[in-house]
């Protein structure tokens, strides 16, 4: 299946940057469910989300869309794909967040984009321009300064952006709408939500649990999870790739900033040299964009 290429439009920029800007906020969310183990946290967020497309999707009469998937099983393939890529990468940042690795999962997300532009220019040929490349080479210089500071890089700052890239690429290929896409993608999760929550020794098996008032917190997690991933993979078909993948820094941006000085963890001059870096990348980028901007 051949791609065409994307040209960025304004609406895509909107919702991309909404996406992440709430997605950069999320460790205020998960910090409060510290006590619950990370997969019992991720099982809620696919449960949650799906009982609330479900409704979206009852009350809206989508089932005809979702009915394309008969027509190529290869598309049920790829969508049960990125469902374990998505759930891979909401069970590392969980995990990251409650062990206290705010700032391993922010370099993760400083990588993402570059693995992001890698694929543009190899899966969907697209190419960059001269400012563009020079804040990819400062993004790319901000990374490696994180990493020296590290002294290598954390299994959490790997897994993060491969699976995320990847999930992004593979939104590109199927035919599904940013709605219809994420209902599969849950409803494919669920049969393994439900038998884990059932089986494990967690507070969720408990009759009792679900009964109680604790239950809305994790309840959140639908509409949490909801809103921002609808509003990347509708950009994700509104934008360039490499453009998608290059906004992705404001959510390491904003998650660095609460692990620095909201929750106080380890603040050095290279973490400001990351920070510096990567805006003055930003800058140029957008710049870039504003400047060649159609119409």
């Amino acid at each position: 299946m051949s791609i065409s290429k994307q040209s960025n439009t304004p609406k895509g920029l909107t919702t991309a940057l909404v996406a992440f800007l709430i997605w950069g906020n999320f460790p205020l969310y998960f910090k409060m469910l510290v006590e619950y183990n990370a997969v019992e946290i991720i099982a809620h967020r696919i449960i949650w989300t799906f009982v609330l497309l479900f409704v979206v999707v009852l009350l809206a009469r989508r089932w005809a869309g979702l009915l394309q998937i008969a027509k190529n099983p290869k598309w049920l393939l790829l969508t049960f794909l990125a469902a374990l890529l998505i759930a891979t990468n909401w069970l590392v940042y969980v995990w990251a967040v409650t062990n206290n690795q705010v700032l391993s999962a922010s370099l993760g997300y400083f990588i993402q984009p570059l693995i992001g532009v890698a694929l543009s220019m190899i899966i969907f040929k697209e190419r960059l321009r001269i400012l563009q490349k020079i804040a990819v080479g400062l993004a790319m210089i901000a990374v490696i300064t994180q990493v020296v500071w590290l002294g290598g890089l954390p299994w959490v700052s790997l897994l993060l952006p491969l699976s995320f890239g990847f999930y992004g690429v593979i939104q590109r290929y199927t035919p599904f709408d940013a709605l219809d896409g994420l209902f599969l993608e849950t409803l494919l999760l669920l049969p393994l939500s439900l038998l884990w929550l059932s089986q494990a020794e967690v507070v969720s098996s408990q009759l009792s649990f679900w009964l109680s008032s604790e239950i809305w917190l994790l309840m959140l997690a639908g509409p949490i999870t909801l809103i921002p991933l609808l509003l990347y993979n509708i950009s994700a078909k509104l934008l360039q790739f490499n453009t998608l993948s290059f906004l992705n820094y404001l959510t390491p941006s904003i998650v660095f900033l609460l692990a620095v000085f909201y929750y106080h963890e380890p603040f050095a001059w290279q973490n400001m040299v990351v920070f510096s870096l990567i805006w003055l990348g930003l800058i140029l980028f957008s710049f870039d964009l504003l400047k060649n901007k159609k119409g």
